[in-house]
């Protein structure tokens, strides 16, 4: 099983400086999101590059309509969403009986704003990956605190789900509560706040190590779902990459 409730992009980028790149292996850390499942622990290669326009950071990818640095800009986004659930993997007998959830492609735009006091982000997408047709949006705020050797860069926000998204993370169709004997369950449109952390620091020139931890608190009637262990879950990654 692979779930979390929020997407995570993990980021090889740094210092988000222009012509980077880097390589390296990110392994992420997901408590159990479903009733008697195991918390995830996967191991990835990752790539990351920063141009101008154009960036690759792990498991997302985008286009600046202005260059890398700009106080205003528009950006349109690529991302895997990893949130799925295997039946199979759950312990628990009712879990078992449910309808796989599949992982998707999550296709977006966003308006992003640099002050001094962080960088302000909103943005809305869709599903291209056909799994629920749902549509999200998202507003956070982070603030990239910079050193010589090392950086840490806190974040909050909130995101907003439709009924297509949270019914194929934690509904409970009738066809489902029949088999299964759990009661049936639809979610309507919600969200939830999450809190980060994420830093790296370089062990020498080229070689840096990065590591990422955020919480999720579901909120609404999604909390009601019969299916999730726990309305307020975390996420950490941990990796180590090559800059050129």
């Amino acid at each position: 099983m692979k779930a979390a409730t929020s997407i995570v992009l993990i980021a090889l980028g740094g210092t988000a400086t222009a012509g980077q790149v880097a390589l390296g292996a990110i392994t992420s850390y997901a408590p159990e999101v479903y009733r008697d499942t195991d918390a995830n622990v996967v191991v990835i290669p990752a790539v990351g590059y920063e141009s101008e326009h154009v960036f690759f950071r792990g498991l997302s990818a985008g286009v600046r309509l202005y260059p890398i640095g700009t106080p205003t800009n528009v950006i349109f986004r690529l991302a895997y969403d990893p949130r799925t659930l295997k039946p199979s993997d759950s312990n628990d007998a009712q879990i078992q009986k449910l309808d796989e959830r599949e992982a998707s492609v999550l296709g977006g735009v966003s308006y992003q704003m640099i002050s001094q006091v962080g960088v302000f982000e909103v943005g809305a997408g869709t599903d291209l990956g056909n799994k629920h047709n749902g549509l999200y949006a998202e507003a956070s705020w982070r603030l990239p605190i910079r050193m010589n050797r090392f950086g840490i860069t806190p974040q909050l926000g909130y995101a907003y789900n439709s009924d297509r998204i949270n019914n194929h993370l934690y509904g409970v169709s009738n066809e489902e509560s029949l088999r299964s004997d759990l009661d049936a369950f639809e979610a309507d449109w919600d969200g939830q706040y999450f809190v980060g952390l994420s830093g790296y620091v370089f062990v020498t020139e080229s070689l840096r190590l990065n590591a990422s931890v955020r919480y999720t608190n579901l909120e609404g009637d999604i909390e009601k779902s019969p299916i999730i262990a726990a309305s307020v879950t975390s996420q950490g990654s941990v990796g180590i990459s090559y800059v050129f």
